[in-house]
């Protein structure tokens, strides 16, 4: 036995016990009960007796030799009230932990939790296949471990305040999925284009095993393209529509659009932009050129744009793959295109993984289509996309594949340092989270009411968190923990700040340097 305590009193919400040790909010303790180790996490520390304001007055003077000199016995003010919260005993059979719903009594000791109980808090083992470690458990050595199967199938949330370690964490995450122990299909939707740093993955030594190598794609944004078949009606009258298109063109535009998907001729490969263009123009009546020639006006100013191609399109078959890491780069693009882009490589995602499940794909029959594996997509600037208020045209599909893609395998990791922009019920749907320091206010509200595992005592903790900690909690580990992640095995993402002051003082002296020293051709008048 390793006491550290003695319980005080205990209430509905928890206990508190007396300790010499000063315990940090997040750390495990234990007690016995029967013959179970029930876990508990110390909410908050306090000293369990002041000194007589009357010794703190001369602070050139020590407290405790105060005291001393009355006759009190110093150390008596040395003790803590340590308040715990019961996390409960771990049952193997279910493999999780259950609260007994019996406090300890007073007088109960209480004990330093060792590896062997901690360990319990992860579902799976570090070296284990199917496993994600990210750290280890604040104030101990003992690994902080995520089950890969329940981070993918019930999608993942990783909320963090600018400067934090958002980027360093996804990271992370990144080389425990493409991994050996994993050989993950993932991409990371990147619109800031921080993430390329990350193809050193594939000739570091490190990630390789007897014959697997991970792969890294990093696609351009000059190389992304969206089909207009690919495109539905509404699609086209979103991205026409700036308000003040009438309904008679959007009847009109309907009409030739379904006309060209009714064309038989067309079933073996999608309509292209001079196609439409041309069944527009062959819905002239003579009555209705005015609303022809304003729709053909919006429809000509919209295919102008690079992104959209007659023929090239998102291939899905080239982008996920096990053991691949795509980069999809769309910095430089604009925000609307970014969800364009978005909402296209979503909807053919779901398509291609719902109709392969149900034998509608095959290497047969549409193999452009045929995704015989589960995927895991990671949306950066996830506000973006589905945002909580605002029109943004990916926050439909998005939402569909949180609800739905558990059963086509779908996974979606949803990063934002901005939780009260983003929207409630797609939040909600990431049930692992992995949170770290946030401040603003709106923003912890929004996590409180998002995430439904976490204690209010834990979620109190945020603002104070250190870059690099995290919150971690939902169905891919037994109980909310407060994580230090480790240190990464690939560069540093460049998404941390620049240092200022360093970069202008280079420029001053690089300036300096090409500066050749001159002396006027001629005497100033200084004035006496």
């Amino acid at each position: 036995m390793n006491p550290v305590g003695v319980v005080l009193t205990h209430t509905r919400e928890g206990f508190s016990f007396v300790t010499k040790h000063s315990f940090a909010s997040g750390e495990f303790v234990y007690y016995r009960l029967g013959g179970d180790r029930v876990l508990a996490r110390v909410r908050h520390t306090e000293p369990l007796r002041d000194y007589p304001v009357e010794f703190l007055l001369d602070p050139e003077v020590d407290a405790g030799d105060v005291a001393v000199f009355y006759g009190l016995d110093a150390s008596d003010y040395q003790f803590y009230r340590a308040h715990a919260r019961v996390v409960g005993y771990f049952d193997r059979i279910v493999n999780e932990f259950i609260n007994p719903r019996v406090m300890p009594l007073s007088g109960t000791r209480i004990e330093r939790v060792d590896d062997t109980i901690l360990s319990d808090v992860n579902r799976v083992s570090a070296s284990e296949v199917g496993s994600a470690h990210i750290g280890t458990i604040l104030g101990t050595k003992t690994d902080a471990v995520l089950s890969v199967r329940e981070m993918v199938s019930q999608h993942l949330s990783i909320i963090a305040a600018t400067g934090a370690g958002k980027s360093y964490t996804v990271g992370v995450i990144v080389e425990e999925l493409i991994s050996a122990k994993n050989m993950a299909s993932v991409l990371i939707f990147d619109p800031h284009g921080e993430y390329g740093v990350l193809s050193d993955i594939q000739n570091d030594h490190s990630f390789w095993e007897e014959e697997y190598r991970p792969r890294v794609r990093i696609v351009k944004p000059e190389q992304i393209k969206i089909r207009v078949g690919d495109l539905t009606p509404g699609d086209f009258i979103s991205i026409m529509d700036e308000g003040n298109m009438s309904e008679k063109m959007k009847t009109l535009f309907m009409r030739a659009y379904e006309s060209l998907k009714k064309d038989e001729k067309r079933l073996t490969r999608s309509f292209t932009k001079n196609e439409l263009r041309e069944t527009i123009e062959g819905l002239s009546d003579g009555t209705n050129e005015p609303s022809i020639a304003g729709l053909l006006w919006r429809y000509d100013r919209m295919v102008r744009e690079k992104i959209f191609d007659d023929y090239r399109s998102i291939p899905l078959r080239e982008y996920f793959q096990p053991g691949l890491l795509t980069i999809m780069d769309v910095s430089g693009i604009g925000e609307w295109k970014q969800q364009w882009i978005a909402t296209i490589l979503l909807r053919q995602l779901f398509d291609a993984r719902e109709g392969t499940d149900n034998e509608r794909y095959s290497e047969e029959r549409r193999p452009e289509r045929y995704l015989p594996h589960p995927v895991f997509v990671i949306l950066e600037e996830a506000h973006r996309f589905a945002p909580q208020t605002g029109d943004a045209k990916s926050r439909q599909i998005l939402k569909k594949i949180l609800s739905e893609g558990r059963k086509f395998g779908i996974g979606v990791c949803m990063v934002s340092q901005r939780p009260s922009k983003l929207d409630a019920d797609a939040l909600s749907q990431c049930m692992t989270q992995v949170t770290m320091r946030i401040i603003n206010p709106s923003d912890q509200k929004q996590i409180g009411e998002s995430i439904e595992s976490v204690s209010r005592d834990l979620l109190d903790e945020l603002p104070a968190l250190a870059r690099g900690q995290a919150i971690t909690s939902g169905v891919a580990i037994n109980t909310p923990i407060i994580v230090e992640i480790r240190e990464r095995r690939t560069t540093q993402i460049r998404g941390t700040s620049k240092d200022a002051p360093r970069v202008w003082r280079e420029q001053m002296q690089d300036e300096r340097s090409e500066t050749i020293e001159t002396r006027p051709s001629y005497e100033l008048d200084v004035g006496v």
